[in-house]
């Protein structure tokens, strides 16, 4: 369930289509980021001590750098999405008129970061 759910928000948000819910594809690494990202910020806004997690975030230890390498891959890995998606904008006029939620919000701001 978790990766057709994670294969709807790609094909809605990015308009890619990532076939996670496909059992014989192999894992994928985004999505399995996009999961442990999840899971780990669930922990963090359940934590009783914020300041254990913001302790762990200061010195990058245990989950904090876990969550921190993760975010890295889904940043990496959405940042090559922007690029294709603005060159494919340079070259042509449909990629305004696209309805996924990256074009709309990269029509909207100038800096991709």
């Amino acid at each position: 369930m978790i990766r057709f759910s994670f294969d709807i928000i790609c094909k809605f948000s990015f308009e890619i289509d990532t076939e996670c819910f496909i059992p014989s594809f192999p894992e994928s690494n985004l999505a399995d980021s996009f999961d442990l990202t999840s899971k780990l910020l669930v922990q963090r806004a359940m934590s009783l001590l914020p300041l254990i997690w913001k302790l762990k975030r200061l010195q990058n230890i245990g989950s904090e750098k876990k969550l921190k390498e993760a975010i890295g891959v889904v940043d990496n890995v959405v940042m090559v999405m922007i690029g294709q998606r603005r060159r494919e904008m340079a070259t042509t006029m449909t990629g305004l008129n696209k309805s996924n939620l990256l074009s709309r919000f990269m029509g909207s701001i100038e800096d991709d970061n």
